[in-house]
């Protein structure tokens, strides 16, 4: 597949998803930006929005528009809304940062109050659901603590949980809105090379009875979590919720354009963005472009 035509995908699922979602582009205005860990920046913006109600769901995304490319398409990033207030009409969201120029981090090198950026939104992501009065089990790395943060909010009472989270921020669950059903297993990284502790956590859990599993962090990872919850716990597919929030060694952008490829393959079978799972994707794929991206 040439470059044209790949980046001509990429628009037709980012289209597509935002039709289906009800999505709309507008623009944000920066009020605020602050670091409240190291790896960690915070941007408070204000929005005009007729959906208030669906930026305020819990797990909501959205996504950043920061430049265009030779083509005359966005350079995007997709990020949760850690927290919206009515009120105000603002919105905040959690920026990992990372020592590479990405367009995300020449972004927020730069950007200052006052400021104004395109986004695409509101996208609501999959959330426990709390009908089903059954234990929660999540799994989440740094990436994942904004929808986490969200979800806790919305959290119903009654619902016990275990919550996995691994953060190079020790303090990092001090901010999370915490009740005394909800247990804490904290997983405190002290460099990049410590991978699996998700996984690892989750190979303990012996019996999956009454549970139901949500997580998010690094794909490989979400996609052995899936499939010990799916293929060795045998647990019904509508009970396990996992999302891949990037891949180790490649760009989000280079991410974005195999996704859109593989979601081609999944059209031309037939098949609706409606029953579109991007963890399906074959391995190969992602291997391609990680060799692709070395």
């Amino acid at each position: 597949m040439n470059t044209v035509t790949s980046k001509q995908n990429l628009k037709s699922f980012t289209d597509k998803n935002a039709a289906r979602h009800d999505m709309q582009q507008i623009e944000m205005s920066i009020v605020s930006i602050t670091q409240p860990f190291p790896s960690i920046a915070r941007i408070t913006g204000k929005i005009d929005t007729s959906q208030a109600e669906s930026w305020a769901l819990p797990n909501v995304a959205l996504r950043l528009l920061f430049a265009n490319s030779e083509n005359n398409l966005p350079i995007s990033r997709v990020y949760t809304v850690r927290a919206f207030d009515a009120e105000k009409s603002e919105i905040e969201i959690d920026l990992v940062k990372h020592a590479d120029l990405s367009p995300a981090m020449q972004w927020l090198n730069t950007v200052q109050v006052g400021d104004n950026i395109k986004i695409i939104g509101p996208r609501p992501h999959f959330a426990p659901d709390f009908s089903l009065d059954k234990h929660v089990v999540m799994f989440a790395d740094d990436t994942a603590i904004p929808a986490l943060y969200s979800i806790l909010q919305h959290w119903q009472k009654g619902i016990s949980a275990d919550l996995y989270i691994e953060s190079f921020e020790e303090n990092i669950i001090q901010q999370l809105p915490l009740s005394d059903q909800i247990r804490i297993h904290f997983l405190h990284k002290t460099d990049h090379h410590q991978t699996g502790w998700l996984f690892a956590s989750a190979l303990e859990i012996d019996d999956c009875t009454n549970k139901t599993i949500w997580a998010a962090c690094e794909r490989s990872e979400a996609r052995a979590l899936r499939e010990l919850f799916l293929e060795e716990h045998k647990m019904d597919k509508n009970l396990v919720k996992i999302s891949g929030y990037w891949k180790a060694g490649v760009s989000s952008s280079d991410l974005d354009k195999v996704r859109a490829k593989h979601y081609l393959q999944h059209t031309q079978q037939g098949k609706t963005l409606a029953e579109y799972d991007d963890l399906d994707m074959p391995n190969e794929i992602e291997n391609d472009i990680s060799k692709d991206s070395l």
